[in-house]
């Protein structure tokens, strides 16, 4: 299974390390649900769509081309259905980026979230592509960190300058702590 759950604190990198995932794949789409498209926009590449889960209502952000603004980011439905959108205009093989599913927790209870979670996962796997989910750490209930990872078979956390596998469905990869050096490396890897 070609998705992963990457959780940290704030401001460890895993943005960073998505970025420069991202570079890799001809087809990116980047679903913020903590920043405006503006703030996501940087360091992605141009053609990158990005799906802003954040900013409705704030005054004077355009959609361009590759932007679409989630009109009601609350009724998670719209979100599900701008990813629809965007993949209707994309062929072959996609990077989908979740960034981040602490975002949702603001506003909808745990059900709701997995059920979104569900859903884009499925789509995910139908079309073969690859997908990375990310959380952050401490910031919901330990119930809520656990029902989020039985949804993955890939779970990643980056801590204090290092990448620590906590589950790999991938044969190369164990529960393991890596130098964070080299995430992009082993995120692709386990991707595949």
């Amino acid at each position: 299974m070609g998705c992963i759950l990457l959780s940290g604190y704030p401001g460890v990198g895993k943005c960073r390390v998505l970025k420069q995932i991202a570079d890799d794949f001809e087809n990116v789409i980047w679903i913020t649900t903590t920043y405006s498209i503006e703030t996501t926009r940087g360091g992605l590449k141009e053609r990158a769509w990005v799906i802003d889960a954040f900013s409705c209502g704030m005054k004077g952000l355009r959609e361009s081309k590759w932007d679409l603004i989630v009109p009601n980011p609350t009724n998670l439905n719209e979100i599900s259905l701008a990813f629809s959108k965007v993949l209707e205009k994309i062929s072959g093989d996609y990077l989908l980026v979740l960034n981040s599913i602490s975002g949702l927790a603001v506003y909808q209870p745990l059900q709701k979230i997995l059920n979104l979670l569900k859903t884009l996962i499925l789509k995910v796997e139908r079309d073969n592509a690859k997908a990375v989910f990310t959380s952050v750490k401490g910031a919901q209930d330990r119930a809520f960190e656990i029902n989020l990872m039985m949804l993955f078979n890939n779970i990643v956390e980056i801590e204090e300058g290092k990448l620590k596998i906590l589950k790999s469905s991938h044969p190369e990869f164990e529960k393991g702590v890596y130098d964070l050096g080299r995430a992009k490396e082993i995120l692709i890897k386990m991707l595949s």
